[in-house]
């Protein structure tokens, strides 16, 4: 499964890899992009809960206390949900893990997939960053068109980027506030 994961992340990571060398002349080790910290993080980890388990103990982010968990519990009863401050550089993010099985929706938009699991990876952002720099960005990381963007989700803006396979289906969401300072990061992951 992960091979299948690799593959089609690899043309995004090519481009990551671009955006790496772009994103250094705007950003330092003390003031890092986001999109970079969300590839490293998320974006380039993601389905493997492990993998950023392991960077938050080797890298000794601070757990979330249960209620700051809530945030990012976006499905019923599950299997995995962990999260962690994590300080890169002088910046703070916060990031949140989670694992499931499909919701009903899921199940009935992709019937394929009705017994794999949904696995998500969120960053939540200070304010620094204005939100067009790293909208720009998040567009280079994934490296193709999104197929909705600024549709409203309460007080935030949502741009979402979706593609996959038979076997698994991967949506990319950025959302922004309407002060276009901070917002959250997200790749979720639809897997037999």
């Amino acid at each position: 499964m992960m091979n299948i994961v690799r593959y089609i992340c690899a043309a995004p990571l090519i481009v990551a890899t671009t955006l790496i060398a772009t994103t250094q002349t705007f950003a330092s080790d003390e003031n890092p992009d986001p999109v970079y910290v969300f590839n490293r993080i998320c974006y380039a980890q993601v389905p493997n809960l492990d993998s950023i388990q392991e960077m938050a103990l080797k890298l000794a982010w601070r757990s979330m206390p249960p209620e700051d968990l809530k945030q990012f519990r976006s499905f019923d009863n599950p299997s995995v949900l962990k999260g962690w401050d994590a300080q890169v550089g002088e910046r703070l993010f916060r990031v949140g893990i989670t694992q499931a099985g499909l919701t009903e929706k899921m199940k009935n938009t992709f019937p394929d997939l009705a017994q794999g699991t949904v696995t998500s990876c969120s960053i939540v952002l200070d304010d620094q960053q204005d939100a067009s720099t790293f909208m720009a960005n998040m567009q280079s990381l994934v490296g193709k068109q999104p197929v909705s963007t600024d549709v409203p989700e309460g007080l935030l803006r949502t741009t979402t980027w979706a593609g996959g396979s038979d076997t698994l289906k991967v949506f990319v969401f950025a959302k922004a506030p309407p002060t276009d300072k901070g917002g959250m990061l997200n790749v979720t992951i639809l897997q037999k």
